[in-house]
């Protein structure tokens, strides 16, 4: 069973406070031309994205200089839904809830849900949980594929969360949404980009294979 993980990227969605909104202008129309097709403007952590090393650590990868193996792998999701708003996501709390069978290690992807994926375009969205540093320096340590999540972010500035993965090429993929199906379920998780040169992320379409 494939489980769709990614939002639909529309003209005017939500985006993080600072980035431009995408747009979808038709180029040919079918009457005229005889095909049908579009132009897209977007920033390239717009929708379910994928960051990059090079998004925040200066000389470190880019999408199209990683290996093809770090956009999916093994994964495990943990359910923190019940969070307060701003709340923290600690080190033990996140091993209490890690499902029986998950020996996290190199080739695994680790989905956190929140919940905050129904707030989107709202003002509760940006009251996304964060990740404790703790628990970051852990699933680095761990040699993990990635950390995804179905809210904005999984810190805020000076983004010491991102720093912390992306430092050891942990991929971090964000905007993820219906990480209830998965919630104590282990499967397989894909969520490749285009390759684009020089791309400090972009927009994936996340799929797990339960």
């Amino acid at each position: 069973m494939y489980i769709d993980l990614t939002m639909v990227l529309r003209p005017g969605m939500p985006v993080f406070p600072g980035s431009p909104k995408p747009a979808v202008i038709q180029w040919t129309k079918y009457d005229v031309h005889s095909y049908y097709s579009n132009v897209l403007f977007l920033h390239e952590h717009t929708s379910t994205h994928v960051d990059a090393p090079a998004h925040f650590i200066p000389g470190a990868k880019t999408l199209d200089q990683l290996d093809v193996s770090k956009y999916f792998g093994n994964f495990i999701a943990v359910d923190f839904s019940h969070l307060p708003p701003r709340g923290v996501i600690r080190l033990r709390e996140f091993e209490n809830a890690l499902p029986r069978g998950a020996d996290l290690g190199p080739g695994w992807v680790v989905l956190i849900r929140t919940g905050y994926d129904q707030y989107a375009g709202t003002e509760k969205w940006m009251e996304y949980p964060e990740l404790s540093p703790e628990l970051a320096e852990h699933l680095a340590k761990l040699g993990i594929n990635a950390v995804g999540i179905d809210s904005p972010s999984p810190d805020r500035a000076p983004f010491e969360i991102h720093k912390i993965l992306l430092g050891r090429e942990v991929l971090i993929y964000e905007n993820l949404t219906n990480l209830d199906q998965l919630v104590g379920k282990i499967g397989k998780f894909y969520g490749l980009p285009l390759k684009v040169e020089g791309g400090s992320g972009g927009p994936v379409r996340a799929v797990a294979e339960i």
